[in-house]
């Protein structure tokens, strides 16, 4: 600046001597004056430029960051996404633990002790302790059904009634004891044999002990005592809080295993379940106690009041393996498959009554109006006596084995869902001959094989996914589903979630070379009682039927639910005991209101 100063006075100090006029002074100073000013913006300008060009550098780099890290979390399987969930949810129990052992003995903010555990009212009430090694929860469920039939040839034409009403405590014991207990103040059917024992649902003791870590594990083989779902079949042993339909499949009534009394052992990975199970008595049974076994003795007189004795239970041995390759937030693949051995020993159809009479507890996926339309023969020839002695158990049916088959494929808010299900029934060809002879009703030969199998789909209209709320470390029901995750709930502005459904299911329990409206007829013709007895015994017509449901469902928030279900019979071959059945379609109509918390 200086420079500038000294050249402009030397520059007017000679255009003054050199005569020149005053306005050519004036201008060249004011010219050299101007430079100093132009020259500081243009720095201040240079300046300018290259901080935007910093702050620009420094944007770039931030939004190829964001853009790195939404790739990375996109990449997430949904097992990850619930581990970083349990990750955050943890961080801030031990910031709230920290905060609470911070404050002294006595003391806190609001002049009060803390608490020395969690609590949470969000879904029935939930206790926790701060070290997450003892828990506890209160919840329960409300079911309210309605509906009605155009065709109630066996069952109701309309109905309104509360199908269940549970309450249920379940937890955790020092980090390795897991307990549940459920009772159904409904009951069953099974309320006037077995009483009060009848509402009993789940009630069993787990042991999760880091000892039974084996090395080629993920996780502790879990040991499970009491009454719970078998391992058999995945719509059976999910919880109806989360499945579909208002009811389960013609196919999983009809063939799936229910809770028993027994002890299991299960286990889990990162994308597969498996768990087997022995078992016996079923609460849910037609009654609780077999027949009796020992017969008396030919030779001792009936005045002697020899009674019959030694009956013996069923057992089961059940297994189901599930495995998903493909799991993400919105994607998922699913494959399983599942066993079943039953021995009735000395039950009968008295006791064992939705194995020995498959069909006669399936009511066309409508319940509450108690639409049967199936139903066989008690296969093992029920209880008889001889010579006028008590009645023993008949024995026909030596063992049942089952297998069922079962996928899952969910593509964002579409999913489609099938199983299949086998029951071959081997029995005892002399047993059947006696019972013949003693005037028992005894149709068919040593082996009996029935079927049945659905297909189903759902579609969330806004745009929620099956395929998050898929789980593997549930000890009722892994590979199976929870509640699914609701994107608006009602309670924060939205209109909950909206889905349509729709399934194909069908039932053969047809064992024989006479079916349906044939094997009435050829009945009804047979010249003598010896053609009739050969026509009835050739084989056990328990009758086939296909059904179609549609529905629309509504989840409103999480726990609340309002399903509408409208079924069909599209093909019914009647069975041995209401020929007049054959060809019948009725339809139903029901609605069900939930809540579970």
């Amino acid at each position: 600046m200086r420079r500038f100063s000294a050249a402009a006075q030397s520059l007017g100090q000679k255009l003054k001597h050199s005569g020149k006029g005053k306005p050519l002074t004036v201008a060249a100073l004011s010219a050299f004056a101007l430079l100093p000013t132009q020259a500081a913006r243009a720095d201040d300008t240079a300046a300018e430029i290259r901080e935007l060009k910093k702050k620009l550098e420094q944007t770039i780099g931030e939004v190829q960051s964001l853009k790195s890290q939404l790739h990375r979390y996109e990449g997430k399987t949904a097992e990850q996404d619930r581990k970083l969930k349990e990750v955050r949810t943890e961080t801030h129990k031990r910031k709230v633990a920290d905060a609470s052992r911070d404050v002294e003995p006595g003391k806190s903010g609001s002049g009060h002790a803390p608490l020395p555990f969690f609590i949470d009212l969000s879904h029935g009430l939930s206790v926790q302790s701060l070290d997450h090694a003892d828990s506890f929860h209160l919840g329960g469920r409300i079911y309210v059904d309605g509906g009605g039939s155009t065709q109630p040839e066996k069952g109701l034409s309309e109905t309104a009634n509360l199908t269940q009403a549970r309450l249920q405590v379940e937890g955790r014991l020092r980090s390795i004891w897991e307990y549940k207990f459920q009772y159904d103040f409904v009951g069953g059917s099974n309320a006037a044999t077995v009483g009060a024992v009848g509402g009993i649902r789940d009630a069993y003791l787990a042991l999760i002990h880091p000892g039974l870590k084996p090395p080629f594990l993920d996780n502790p083989i879990e040991i499970q005592i009491g009454n719970f779902y078998l391992p058999h079949g995945m719509e059976r042993t999910g919880s109806k809080n989360y499945i579909d339909f208002i009811e389960r499949s013609l196919m999983s009534d009809t063939f799936g295993a229910a809770r028993h009394v027994g002890v299991a052992a299960l286990t889990h990975g990162a994308n597969w379940t498996f768990k087997a199970a022995l078992s016996s008595t079923s609460v849910e049974d037609a009654a609780l106690k077999p027949t009796a076994d020992y017969p008396v003795p030919l030779w001792v007189p009936s005045k002697a009041g020899w009674i019959s004795t030694g009956g013996s239970q069923y057992f089961d041995v059940t297994a189901r393996a599930t495995y998903a390759p493909i799991w993400s937030e919105d994607r998922l693949l699913h494959f399983g498959a599942s066993g079943r051995y039953h021995r009735p020993n000395d039950s009968t159809a008295g006791n064992d009554d939705r194995v020995l009479t498959p069909g006669a507890n399936t009511y066309m996926e409508s319940n509450v109006l108690k639409t049967n339309l199936l139903g066989t023969p008690d296969l093992s020839c029920g209880a008889y006596g001889i010579a006028g002695n008590p009645a023993v158990a008949g024995h026909c049916v030596k063992n049942l084995l089952g297998y069922g088959l079962e996928g899952v494929a969910v593509f964002g808010p579409a999913s489609i869902q099938a199983e299949y299900m086998n029951a071959q029934y081997n029995r005892d060809n002399s047993r059947i001959l006696e019972a013949n002879l003693a005037g028992i009703l005894s149709p068919g030969g040593s082996s009996l094989n029935y079927s049945g199998y659905y297909v189903s789909g759902i579609y969330f209209l806004t745009g929620e996914s099956k395929a998050a709320a898929y789980q593997v470390d549930n000890n009722s029901g892994g590979g199976s589903f929870r509640q699914i995750q609701i994107k608006h709930p009602l309670s924060q502005g939205g209109w909950g979630a909206w889905a349509l459904t729709a399934r194909y299911s069908e039932v053969d329990l047809n064992s024989g070379p006479y079916q349906g409206s044939t094997f009435a007829n050829l009945i009804a013709l047979a010249p003598t009682t010896k053609a009739k007895t050969l026509i009835f015994n050739s084989g056990v017509n328990g009758g086939r039927e296909q059904d179609v449901t549609v529905g629309l469902n509504w989840y409103a928030e999480p726990g609340v639910r309002v399903m509408a279900n409208w079924t069909r019979v599209m093909a019914l071959a009647a069975p041995y005991s209401q020929p007049y059945l054959n060809g019948a379609h009725p339809n139903t109509f029901l609605v069900r209101t939930q809540i579970d918390w």
